[in-house]
């Protein structure tokens, strides 16, 4: 009886592990030889059904999004939203993913995304806005939100316009500003260059295809794994063809499993899609290029890093470049140095015009949220006086009622102007800008909440993605989108 009983246990864990199930459109847990193997293992364990498990799931779903929903309404912050539009694998549906960041009160950047949702693939700015208003509402953060950065590739103005005009009545703080950012700038530019090896891209999707699908491809695949001591590293997964950066993993992982699919071609007559050694050098230079491409994006994740990234500021940034420029006035280590730089780079003679006026502009936001602060200060005035600064050759009396004029012009500046009279502070290389602000938030209260607000504009969508959105694999496929979209949004 015991060995009949072990027999009926190998096999049905060998049709497990095979993969050699009936039912192919079944979920593995819910067949019933997966039911038989646990229930012998241990016979007290429950396994409940589908329904059950789903059931459970949004359950929790939703206690997590009531804590995050009081956790929101806690922060004396404002957010940003960042709106991403992309297509399907087979072009037929939109997703919409919309991500909030904020730093917390622990000066720490945080995001969380709000809503992962389905479009039809002809939507207008309508479906988008009443997609916007409705998560926001849902959240009970429309009166909390200041930027919106929508990502479309490559921008269309009319949709812009439109949606900037139906999404101003959402939000008090709210100001829609949509660019091509960095990263979408590169995306045209790696996109241009992956159509000229679509060839090499469609062979290693199939080798990925064939392991995943093929029953002995995929033994055969082990056992190279094992031989070539390859076990442990990530398996390779299919890329989303609109997104280069996961084409980027794709080829990444595909080459360091290069001699396993060798070994596949070598043993399996059936598998005739490997690219050739030729192919795959090719695929390593190429992937040495986009790893470059992928660097700069990841190393971009805030305003503050990205202000000037091209002489074209103003046809890249727009009316987006005040936010953008307050974010780099609020990095100490940089304060107002590098605006100047770089408009003495972009506007040549007329370089002051352009900084009188932005800091105008700057000084109009602060006071905005010093009245807020219920301390509106006096107006920004001059520098202090560098001839009030003490020098080695006057006497103790002079440098005296220096030092007592110096401190009385002093009391009469606001926090901005102390701010930015005292040099860039010299943080080190891996410098933290919110540890900074975190040290000296209760020296300038006012400038504080300025940095919480507009450091955590993203200058990019690309740290937006998750990785658990690109990898739409056909367990995803197979899931309710409402359990999709709850596991996607849990942290």
């Amino acid at each position: 009886m015991a060995c009949l009983l072990f027999q009926k246990l190998m096999e049905c864990a060998q049709a497990i592990e095979g993969g050699r199930l009936d039912d192919a459109d079944s979920l593995l847990v819910q067949h019933e030889c997966f039911e038989i193997f646990v229930k012998n293992l241990q016979p007290m364990f429950e396994l409940h059904s589908k329904d059950d498990v789903e059931a459970n799931v949004l359950a929790i779903c939703r206690q997590e999004k009531e804590k995050l929903i009081k956790y929101f309404d806690s922060l004396s912050c404002l957010l940003s939203l960042t709106l991403e539009l992309w297509s399907s694998n087979d072009r037929m549906m939109i997703y919409c993913c919309l991500t909030v960041h904020f730093i917390d009160d622990g000066w720490q950047l945080k995001k969380k995304i709000l809503a992962f949702r389905k479009l039809r693939y002809n939507y207008d700015m309508g479906t988008v806005h009443e997609f916007i208003k409705s998560v926001l509402a849902e959240w009970r953060i429309n009166k909390n939100v200041r930027f919106i950065l929508l990502d479309i590739t490559p921008p269309k103005e009319h949709m812009i316009g439109e949606l900037r005009s139906k999404v101003s009545d959402i939000t008090i703080h709210g100001h829609l500003f949509c660019v091509s950012s960095y990263a979408q700038i590169l995306s045209l530019l790696v996109q241009d260059g992956l159509s000229e090896i679509r060839g090499l891209l469609y062979k290693i999707r199939e080798c990925i295809e064939y392991v995943n699908g093929s029953s002995l491809g995929r033994q055969i695949f082990q056992m190279a794994i094992r031989n070539g001591s390859l076990q442990g590293k990530e398996m390779p997964f299919q890329d989303v063809p609109a997104r280069w950066d996961t084409t980027f993993l794709m080829l990444e992982r595909s080459l360091e499993f290069r001699e396993a699919f060798n070994h596949l071609e070598h043993f399996d007559c059936d598998f005739k899609v490997n690219p050739s050694a030729e192919e795959w050098n090719k695929a390593t230079s190429i992937c040495e290029c986009l790893k470059e491409f992928h660097k700069s994006t990841s190393n971009f994740p805030t305003t503050v890093e990205g202000y000037f990234l091209s002489g074209k500021f103003d046809e890249y940034w727009g009316e987006a470049s005040l936010a953008l420029g307050i974010s780099v006035v609020l990095n100490p280590s940089f304060k107002l140095e590098l605006v100047e730089y770089g408009y003495q780079q972009i506007y040549g003679i007329d370089a002051s015009l352009h900084l009188s006026k932005f800091l105008g502009n700057v000084t109009g936001v602060y006071h905005k949220y010093a009245k807020d602060f219920g301390d509106e200060g006096p107006s920004s005035s001059a520098m202090v006086d560098k001839s009030l600064r003490p020098s080695s050759d006057i006497s103790f009396e002079e440098w005296r009622k220096g030092r007592y004029e110096r401190n009385m012009v002093q009391s009469q500046q606001n926090e901005l102007d102390q701010y930015l009279e005292q040099p860039p502070e010299k943080l080190d290389k891996d410098g933290d800008v919110l540890a900074w602000w975190q040290q000296n938030a209760q020296k300038f209260p006012i400038l504080g909440k300025m940095a919480r607000d507009f450091l955590a504009i993203p200058v990019s969508t690309a740290i937006s993605k998750s990785s658990e959105v690109m990898k739409m694999t056909p367990v995803h496929e197979g899931l309710v989108f409402n359990m999709w979209e709850g596991l996607v949004g849990q942290p």
